[in-house]
């Protein structure tokens, strides 16, 4: 039987009417409110023929984005979000690919994809919704004035909900993005995971800084709503210096990547005692380095932290490491720890058998948070979500394509991506191999490699991109100390110090425009 995500955040929402589900700015919407909007666009939906299918959530931080999660699933459907911010093409292959013909948001972000919506273009969108916020066009626009007249929603709890919850577009090897399908199965059984570590009293203040199409929102939103909390959406305008708004907001349940806090650290946005308010600290979605951790119990001395590790395929996360005052003094990366109840991580190697405590080799991911593969992708799913000889249970796995090991403790470390392993002389080596080495040195803390490629795409050499500002004496000194650490082969050629990395919507350094930085400067 089948775990039904809409009744978890409907009774937590009746159960917790009064209380305030969203906060943006100055704006607040009770749970009331949430669940009696949401409602009345699950009607116009079914006015509109839904059943089961795909809705476009277009857009950001705007409370027609929240009523529209909720108002898609109470409708039986699942949410795709599109944002705008994704360059034309990888939004077209998305809308190709989900076959998408309704969707939901606010204006102006619907709006700015409407050149995609043009002939020519992607012409299968026959209504554009939006929750909150008028329409001046009425030709396939259904705005609030439309929506408070829409009184019949009792009817709305006895549809039949679509087991899917939402699908998450991430980038493939192809360039083609890939859609994930993740039940609503898989999404409780996270939720019930995440209650297993946290006792979050309703009323908990919990940030929501990642974008929609950054699965980590997932757990944002719907671990706050199951438990009555407060979620508060972090403006666009302070999505690199979030300093202030954590303190203005008294922020208690706190998520980002480490990225984010390598810019906060870099800039002295991480002093002492500044974040007293935050009792819940998620590190996420790339290697974090221990170091910033140090920074961040002495900037945040009442939180519990949490490292946590998952590919969307797994529904956000999948492992957890606990931190604490014991890493003090250490160098290098933190842990990923060990596997949530229920669920099974091992170590294979390129046979696919499975390697013992110690031994390197790629992550693959066992258990109920495991995803029903990829949107009208047979051929993906089968190559990624398999089955292997070594277990009786026959499960099925999923490959993630990430290197690790298990350390002496048994605990999860990290290592990069396999498809980030690269060739060079004659030996392989992992990008992340080398900025770990790198990082731990005293003079280079900020570091991101790319490798530099002939022109036939063989790897020559590895560039390194850095914040820090490195001297000819220090590049010495770095040179000398890296021998001890990494073999000279792997040193990179260049050390290019910038401003700032250019991101990802995620928040993640985007290393693909790195790389396109490199060859133009070579």
């Amino acid at each position: 039987m089948n775990i039904n995500l809409v009744k978890l955040i409907t009774s937590s929402a009746i159960k917790h009417k009064d209380k305030i589900a969203i906060k943006i700015k100055d704006q607040c919407i009770t749970y009331e409110e949430l669940l009696f909007k949401a409602k009345q666009l699950a009607v116009v939906l079914i006015e509109n023929g839904v059943e089961r299918e795909p809705i476009g959530l277009v857009g950001q931080r705007h409370v027609s984005s929240y009523i529209g999660i909720l108002g898609i699933l109470l409708a039986g459907c699942y949410y795709v979000p599109i944002n705008p911010k994704l360059n034309g093409r990888t939004l077209k292959s998305i809308l190709d690919d989900s076959k998408i013909r309704i969707l939901v948001g606010d204006k102006d972000s619907i709006c700015s994809i409407d050149y995609l919506l043009q002939p020519g273009g992607y012409t299968h969108i026959q209504k554009k919704i939006i929750p909150v916020g008028k329409s001046t066009s009425k030709n396939g626009w259904i705005d609030e004035d439309y929506l408070k007249n829409i009184n019949n929603l009792d009817y709305i709890d006895r549809i039949h909900k679509s087991n899917l919850a939402y699908v998450m577009y991430t980038s493939g090897s192809t360039g083609h993005p890939k859609g994930v399908q993740v039940t609503s199965t898989n999404v409780v059984t996270l939720i019930n995971n995440m209650n297993r570590m946290y006792d979050l009293a309703p009323g908990f203040v919990a940030s929501q800084s990642h974008d929609l199409n950054f699965d980590v929102s997932v757990s944002d939103i719907f671990n706050t709503w199951a438990n009555g909390g407060v979620l508060c959406v972090l403006p666009e305008e302070e999505k690199l210096y979030p300093a202030d708004f954590i303190v203005r907001e008294s922020i208690e349940f706190w998520s980002a990547v480490p990225t984010l806090l390598k810019f906060m650290e870099g800039i002295g946005g991480l002093k002492d005692n500044c974040f007293d308010s935050i009792r819940n600290t998620i590190f996420c979605g790339e290697p974090l380095p221990i170091e910033l951790v140090n920074h961040w119990i002495k900037a945040a001395p009442n939180s519990s932290i949490h490292n946590l590790y998952g590919p969307t395929e797994a529904t956000v996360f999948i492992t957890k490491f606990k931190i604490d005052n014991q890493l003090t003094g250490m160098t290098g990366y933190t842990p990923i720890g060990k596997p949530f109840d229920g669920h099974r991580v091992e170590i294979i190697d390129n046979n696919g058998n499975r390697q013992s405590s110690g031994f390197e080799g790629e992550l693959v991911l066992s258990g109920p948070q495991i995803t029903n593969g990829y949107l009208n992708d047979q051929e993906k799913t089968k190559a990624s979500f398999i089955n292997f000889n070594w277990d009786p249970s026959y499960s099925i796995w999923y490959k993630s394509g990430d290197l690790g090991f298990y350390n002496e403790l048994g605990e999860l470390e990290y290592i990069g991506r396999k498809d980030n392993q690269v060739k060079i002389g004659g030996r392989r080596v992992e990008i992340g191999e080398i900025e770990a080495s790198l990082s731990n040195l005293s003079l280079l803390k900020d570091i991101v490699v790319v490798p530099i490629r002939d022109e036939n795409k063989t790897v020559v050499d590895f560039a390194a991109f850095t914040t820090n500002n490195i001297s000819k004496e220090d590049l010495n000194n770095i040179r000398k100390e890296s021998q001890k650490l990494i073999d000279r082969i792997f040193f990179p050629k260049k050390i290019i110090t910038l401003d700032e990395f250019p991101y990802l919507p995620s928040g993640k350094v985007d290393r693909n425009a790195l790389s396109l930085r490199l060859q133009s400067k070579i």
